[in-house]
């Protein structure tokens, strides 16, 4: 039997030299310094394995693409620029040459023929700095915005007037397009076992915004409670406008009436007028003294009640009074073409209609400016047709130098008396419809507001007045 040693030889053993030595480390043993800092202690190496996977995986994280950003200096270099582009007198050039074209199409949308022109006579009227097509699109759209933030401004902060040195032009653009009805209630509630549903608004309306300082009328007014008339027809006389200036009409006769307009459109009342041409052509006095044929007269008379309408439009919508001005004649640079359904739809937006008065506004030229108005009351259904004159009504004795002037009279009483301040077929017209008409001094300052919010001033004739 064999030992165990020739199996298992003992290490070491000089006896034995089949046993293989033991095999030493090369290579030194990992030391830890505890009191060695570590420069690097999470591998950051940037061309590590790792460090680019966790780089990549950021990136895709993040949104594939690395976005450079241009310093705030730059930024502010291209807003500097935007407003040396566009000096205050290249914007009111803007402005004006936009307005002018909005109004040419009818207050419609500009195409791309509109916005060539409107840049070429920018940049004409404005000779150092030349306008392109998108820097004025742009720039109306700026300023279309900025002007529905003081709106906003205006409405929330309680103030009653903008300081914005283009708030009143944009208002004549922007103010039209802002819908004439109320503000809807948000949430409707309905009460089913004691819960309460909301119906979400679908349509974000507009609110209205009384601000003496913008336009009065670019919405539908509240009316008040205790007027007397809704909608009214004032007549205005062509010899009133005229005042003591022949052949002309008085500049300041024409801010009186634009200014106890806008009182009356500001307490709600809708307001259509009627104008004469008389203070600068009378047609009868013109036949009696050449002879000429009266048509021919009466379409020149025609013409200057247009002039009128055109004046006193511009009047109104300088002191914020949206106005239309329509003629049954074709002049689609000046005025709209009759409608009675557009003519109402102004009035319910709480517009100003001026109808241009003898043939401009029945369209025929032998007809009165005051048959006009009779005849404009019965088709936009107004309550009330009021004269102003440079009377004080209707006298007594029919007498001008007597100052007194009857109160209330039938529409019988006046045929009976022969002499009215008005034709005779405008009261019948009057008469047969059920409108009654007043007869006052417009020259008074306060008779027209006063009378148009349903004050007796001067004469009132409808069917119920005294017969003497």
């Amino acid at each position: 039997m064999a030992a165990c040693d020739d199996d298992f030889s003992l290490l070491d053993d000089p006896q034995n030299p089949n046993s293989a030595p033991p095999s030493t480390a090369t290579a030194s043993p990992y030391q830890i310094n505890p009191y060695e800092h570590d420069s690097d202690p999470f591998d950051s190496d940037p061309n590590s394995l790792s460090t680019k996977r966790l780089t990549d995986r950021d990136d895709i994280h993040s949104g594939t693409s690395k976005r450079t950003r241009l310093p705030s200096s730059a930024s502010a270099g291209d807003y500097r620029k935007d407003r040396e582009e566009w000096s205050d007198t290249a914007i009111s050039c803007l402005l004006e040459v936009y307005s002018e074209k909005f109004l040419q199409l009818n207050r419609g949308n500009l195409r791309g023929r509109d916005w060539e022109e409107v840049a070429a006579m920018v940049s004409e009227r404005c000779e150092n700095q030349s306008k392109s097509v998108e820097q004025c699109k742009n720039k109306v759209d700026n300023l279309k915005k900025r002007y529905k933030l003081e709106r906003h401004r205006l409405s929330n902060g309680g103030v009653l007037t903008s300081h914005w040195p283009w708030f009143k032009q944009m208002e004549q653009i922007v103010g039209n397009s802002i819908a004439a009805k109320p503000a809807v209630e948000e949430e409707k509630t309905s009460g089913v076992g004691g819960v309460s549903y909301s119906t979400r608004q679908t349509k974000r309306l507009g609110t209205i915004v009384n601000s003496p300082g913008s336009q009065i009328n670019s919405m539908k007014l509240k009316p008040s409670n205790n007027l007397r008339w809704r909608r009214v027809v004032l007549k205005i006389s062509g010899a009133a406008l005229a005042g003591s200036v022949p052949n002309n009409i008085e500049p300041k006769v024409a801010m009186l009436i634009a200014r106890e307009v806008s009182i009356a459109c500001h307490v709600g009342v809708e307001v259509a007028i009627v104008v004469g041409g008389r203070n600068f052509f009378c047609g009868d006095a013109w036949v009696e003294q050449t002879g000429l044929d009266r048509c021919t007269a009466y379409q020149i008379g025609m013409m200057a009640t247009v002039m009128n309408s055109v004046l006193l439009q511009s009047a109104l919508e300088k002191l914020g009074v949206q106005t239309r001005v329509q003629s049954a004649f074709s002049m689609p640079e000046v005025a709209e073409p009759y409608s009675r359904q557009r003519a109402i739809r102004h009035l319910e937006k709480g517009r100003v209609v001026i109808f241009g008065g003898i043939g401009a506004g029945t369209g025929n030229p032998l007809f009165s400016t005051d048959t006009a108005a009779a005849l404009r009351a019965s088709e936009i259904h107004a309550d009330a047709v009021l004269k102003g004159t440079n009377m004080e009504g209707v006298y007594v004795c029919d007498a001008r130098n007597n100052s007194i002037a009857a109160e209330h009279i039938s529409f019988r009483e006046l045929a009976s008396r022969g002499a009215s301040p008005m034709v005779m077929m405008a009261v019948t017209f009057c008469e047969e419809n059920g409108i009654p008409v007043g007869i006052f001094n417009l020259h008074e300052p306060g008779n027209i507001s006063r009378a148009l919010c349903g004050e007796r001033i001067g004469t009132l004739i409808d069917q119920t007045g005294p017969v003497t």
